[in-house]
């Protein structure tokens, strides 16, 4: 493990964020709030980390139902407007399998933080995920959460 610091830069609350990762000190920095921006500033170590999820959505739910919806539209009403939703459907889903969602998911004691990664830092926010997991399992006197 090196010691130097890893930085993930993402969206959170719809306005830029960071997740750093410097030893074992992890700090997360965004700012909430529609009017008034309230920062939230969160440090805490890897101890207080409860689980760290990477997620990758490529599949487009909306884009599946409306491909459905127009296979049966179709077969039903009108064949050239159901091939039409059926062109915007295919579309959908193939646009979300190019450029799918990625969210970096990190759960303490009191707090949530999901940060959206964009496509450029998914390979920092992968290697972030899979160091923190490797510092939790690998801390001494680590022991598995007791069940709720």
């Amino acid at each position: 493990m090196s010691d130097t610091p890893t930085i993930v830069v993402g969206r959170a609350y719809q306005r830029r964020a960071t997740l750093e990762l410097a030893g074992e000190t992890l700090t997360w920095r965004a700012q909430r709030g529609d009017l008034e921006l309230v920062a939230e500033n969160i440090v805490t170590t890897i101890r207080d980390v409860r689980d760290v999820r990477w997620i990758v959505r490529r599949w487009s739910t909306a884009g599946i139902v409306l491909a459905g919806l127009s296979v049966l539209w179709m077969f039903s009403e009108s064949p050239a407007f159901g091939a039409c939703v059926l062109a915007i459907a295919t579309a959908v889903i193939a646009m979300r399998l190019t450029r799918p969602r990625r969210w970096l998911v990190v759960d303490l004691d009191g707090h949530r933080l999901a940060l959206r990664v964009s496509s450029d830092a998914a390979g920092g926010a992968r290697d972030l995920a899979s160091r923190i997991e490797q510092m939790r399992l690998t801390e001494p006197g680590a022991k598995p959460l007791p069940l709720p």
